[in-house]
């Protein structure tokens, strides 16, 4: 009996079986992220063959090798994929509509490029890459797309925030993983990457006191939270983590593989968790009581990331001061 493998269903099938072949050592590892965009590539080139040149050289010269360089960084493989896919499906998407307007890409005004984002900024800013590298390849005019807008972060209230931490640290009725990945989310403010991502060699210990790598430097951990992580990593594995030679704090259904980031934003939102907020509140009590420098080797910041968050903190108590600030009074 065949099987189709064409399709997503399909793919989906080959990346299983692939996985388990690689973690099993049947098959040599190989550039995941890679494969993935080039495979990508190769079906969108084949929809739109009269694209397919300017589209393999943008991938090859320009979004591969970001890709690469962004995944050198911890976690968030399915984000960098799907990343690198909406570029990709984004520069197809202009090319076809000017395309279809009798416009190449040489051709192309900023008259018409403001009318393309106009129709659906939400989604289009992304195409900036792809923009600012054919005009310096001088593939087009030098087309301006401004950054996507970025809202405020909003946080919980302080009293909400430890509420949750409380919960988390204390409640026996929520599943260990939601307990252990929402203490360090309002904690410490990883992104759920990171967090989903932590090898069972993330605790460590630290002048004897049992500690947690998020990034280069330890950080000791309150004792609550110690005996929560320590009861999570003694966990029995079950299923394909029972014979993978990666032992993950969280591990997956996958062979080899962590938990995903995706699950596991669905299992905290299904406790009442809101992730975005809690992360915005943590980052910002973290910025108020350390330095920009400070804080890069513990959570894995970028420094600018870091004095942002500092700026953050300092605007917010300001605001914090005038309210309290009895009327009438200076």
């Amino acid at each position: 009996m065949t099987h189709n493998t064409s399709g997503r269903g399909g793919t989906q099938t080959i990346d299983y079986l692939r996985t388990t072949l690689v973690t099993y050592q049947a098959l040599p590892e190989r550039d995941e992220l890679t494969a993935r965009i080039e495979r990508h590539l190769t079906r969108t080139a084949a929809r739109h063959p009269h694209h397919a040149l300017l589209l393999r050289a943008y991938v090859r010269w320009s979004l591969l090798p970001r890709a690469r360089r962004a995944d050198r960084r911890p976690g968030g493989f399915k984000h960098r994929v799907r990343w690198a896919y909406a570029r990709i499906n984004l520069a197809v998407a202009f090319l076809t509509t000017m395309n279809d307007h009798g416009l190449a890409l040489a051709e192309v005004t900023q008259r018409e490029m403001d009318w393309w984002l106009a129709d659906n900024p939400g989604t289009r800013y992304g195409v900036r890459a792809f923009a600012v590298w054919a005009a310096r390849r001088g593939h087009s005019r030098d087309l301006h797309v401004p950054h996507r807008p970025k809202a405020d972060p909003v946080g919980l209230d302080e009293d909400s925030h430890w509420e949750l931490l409380h919960q988390c640290l204390n409640d026996r009725s929520l599943p260990l993983e939601v307990r252990a990945a929402g203490a360090i989310l309002l904690l410490f403010g990883q992104h759920l990457t990171r967090i989903a991502s932590l090898p069972a060699d993330a605790l460590t210990t630290f002048n004897g006191d049992q500690a947690v790598m998020l990034d280069r430097v330890p950080i000791r951990l309150p004792e609550s939270l110690s005996v929560l992580m320590t009861e999570l990593a003694d966990q029995t594995p079950s299923g394909w983590a029972a014979n993978s030679p990666t032992r993950w704090l969280l591990p997956g259904t996958r062979p080899g593989q962590h938990l995903s980031a995706t699950v596991l934003a669905r299992r905290l939102t299904a406790h009442g968790i809101p992730i975005r907020p809690a992360r915005n509140t943590a980052l910002t009590q973290l910025a108020q009581d350390l330095p920009p420098p400070v804080l890069p080797p513990l959570l894995g910041l970028h420094v600018v990331t870091a004095t942002q968050w500092r700026r953050r903190a300092a605007a917010d108590w300001t605001v914090y001061l005038e309210a309290r600030t009895p009327q009438g009074h200076s």
